[in-house]
């Protein structure tokens, strides 16, 4: 994740106005919660067909405004792959037709733009936003791909290594996982823990100071990483990914060890001021959150089940970046060597 971006960006929600806060696991999407959506004019709507017949692609990235479908589709650009990238926001799908080569509408919420958008289509990744509304997105999705042809979807789901799991959002992706793989169509799943980019926000880190809401250790994965593993995935597809379940967590670290990581990376002193899940709730639900009351709920749920040791394996190391890239994953240290200057920004350096 980067310095603030627009609100439907992944991994980033406006929370106050002057202020932004990341969740660990959060992956907002371009296509989720549309309101008073303007309609589509003629001019309009032959600007889109103009654009999708243009787009005779195999694959279709979803999210492709935000952080993590836009990292995917360059990666899929970079290794010359076939594909296009789905927005529901029409005034931005030449500009994306522009960059990646083909795009295509769809809007999450209204399962009937879906047949059009999966025509011809033979992979999907599947990232949807932070509500409860994923639920019907993602099945409503899946169901479409049955009914279209569509041969694998590639899902972005949460750190879940244990079946029973009840975080309120950890619960939500094992729900959909359970009926992508009932569903006949080829699936993968992705499980990334913490997002190294979200320490690239001013609630994560302000003033040099670390801000976790746990004082307990946290996995951590390198967005590149996931990106590149996803677009390979894709690209390879069904016959060598099919059935699989992927985990992200390269480095495992405590508050102290996340800010020696980052003094040694940038040469600044960073320290950690470790909060706690109910500052996290009360963030999280001040007037004018953007967090639904079930999301903040999750969330809450998340730091403490991770303090009192329910949830102890989110500060375990289980990657496999090696196993789908051939080549070792990026520790914290390393990022932060990459990201050097956005962390110094961020801290006021």
């Amino acid at each position: 994740m980067s310095i603030p971006e627009p609100p439907d960006g992944e991994l980033l929600i406006r929370v106050h106005p002057t202020r932004y806060f990341a969740f660990p696991f959060v992956t907002v999407m371009d296509g989720a919660s549309v309101v008073n959506e303007p309609v589509r004019t003629t001019t309009q709507e032959k600007k889109r067909k103009e654009i999708q017949m243009n787009s005779s692609s195999n694959l279709l990235v979803l999210g492709a405004t935000g952080q993590v479908g836009k990292l995917v589709a360059k990666n899929l650009k970079r290794r010359k792959a076939t594909f296009s990238v789905g927005s529901r926001r029409e005034a931005n799908l030449e500009e994306l037709a522009d960059q990646f080569g083909a795009s295509r509408f769809i809007d999450l919420d209204d399962p009937r733009t879906f047949d059009e958008a999966l025509k011809n289509v033979a992979g999907i990744f599947l990232i949807t936003g932070y509500t409860v509304d994923m639920l019907v997105q993602s099945k409503s999705l899946i169901d479409a791909a049955k009914r279209n042809g569509v041969n694998h979807i590639v899902h972005l789901g949460a750190f879940t290594t244990d079946r029973d799991s009840y975080a309120t959002v950890f619960a939500w992706h094992q729900m959909i996982e359970a009926y992508l793989r009932s569903s006949g169509v080829a699936w993968t799943n992705l499980h990334p823990n913490m997002f190294m980019q979200n320490l690239l926000t001013y609630t994560s880190i302000r003033a040099g100071q670390y801000r976790p809401y746990t004082s307990k250790a946290l996995g951590f994965t390198a967005l590149e990483d996931l990106a590149e593993a996803a677009a390979v995935i894709l690209i390879e597809g069904p016959e060598k990914h099919s059935g699989k379940d992927y985990f992200f967590s390269a480095d495992a670290l405590t508050p102290q060890q996340v800010t020696e990581s980052l003094t040694a990376a940038t040469g600044r002193k960073f320290t950690a001021a470790v909060l706690d899940a109910q500052t996290f709730l009360n963030e999280t639900t001040q007037p004018g959150s953007m967090f639904e009351p079930a999301y903040s709920k999750g969330g809450f749920e998340f730091f403490r089940y991770v303090e009192d040791g329910r949830m102890a394996y989110v500060g375990t190391v289980r990657d496999d970046t090696k196993k789908i890239l051939g080549r070792e994953p990026l520790l914290l240290r390393e990022w932060a060597k990459v990201h050097a200057n956005e962390l110094l920004e961020i801290a006021g350096s």
